[in-house]
């Protein structure tokens, strides 16, 4: 089927490429650029989390994570931007140690 006869196609700008799965019955998107991905490019890839203040056709609906490597426990972060952080690192971005902690390539406790 033509991508101009898909009744579902919509990609919020994020691709113009979409694809029918016949076992599913279902349109979706393909190629999904700006850091999005899913059926119609609505969620963030792995490592970005949703712009709250873009709407979803926004080129910068995604935003990347951007968790520090050596406080972070991975460069994922949740749906709000903040990353989870090793034993003694704080902050949205693990780039902060507890009080309790100097830093020092990691937080390390005094």
């Amino acid at each position: 089927m033509p991508i101009e006869e898909f009744q579902d196609c919509e990609c919020y700008g994020h691709s113009n490429r979409c694809s029918y799965i016949d076992f599913l019955n279902v349109v979706t998107c393909v190629s999904c650029k700006h850091n999005t991905r899913g059926q119609h490019c609505q969620h963030c890839r792995l490592g970005y989390y949703r712009n709250g203040s873009a709407e979803l056709d926004d080129e910068n609906v995604c935003i990347e994570c951007n968790c520090n490597q050596i406080g972070s426990v991975h460069d994922r972060c949740n749906e709000t931007g903040f990353c989870e952080c090793r034993e003694g690192a704080a902050g949205p971005k693990c780039d902060d140690c507890l009080p309790t902690h100097y830093w020092r390539q990691g937080c390390y406790r005094e």
